[in-house]
């Protein structure tokens, strides 16, 4: 858990730094949402899944995608000064849902290269 927990850290770290959407008030925030996302990750999302198996077999696992999205809004809620904005890619405005389905893509991008670097994921 708590390799999980760094390489949430680092991963919002690194994300906020690249990327002006995503930010942060302070580092205190980071630290607060990298302990909610990994919490929400490892206790609400098994019990999501399993509540939504029959919706998840239906549709060949793309639900999950609508449970990750809607549990990273969840987490954007419950922190303070945690912010996700709406971004515009390659000249098209994404809105909401979209820029949090992107970084949802980047979250785990950056996850699994960070996880190679501090020995999470091999």
């Amino acid at each position: 858990m708590i390799k999980t927990l760094i390489n949430t850290i680092i991963t919002l770290s690194v994300l906020a730094f690249f990327f002006p959407n995503i930010s942060f008030s302070d580092w205190s925030v980071i630290l607060l949402a990298g302990v909610v996302l990994t919490l929400i990750n490892l206790v609400v999302k098994p019990i999501l899944k399993l509540l939504t198996l029959p919706i998840n077999v239906v549709t060949f696992g793309l639900f999950s995608g609508v449970i990750n999205v809607g549990l990273l809004w969840l987490a954007t809620w419950l922190v303070p000064g945690f912010e996700i904005k709406p971004m515009t890619v390659g000249g098209i405005y994404l809105g909401y849902l979209g820029t949090l389905v992107v970084v949802l893509a980047l979250i785990s991008l950056t996850q699994s290269l960070v996880g190679v670097f501090i020995g999470g994921k091999k």
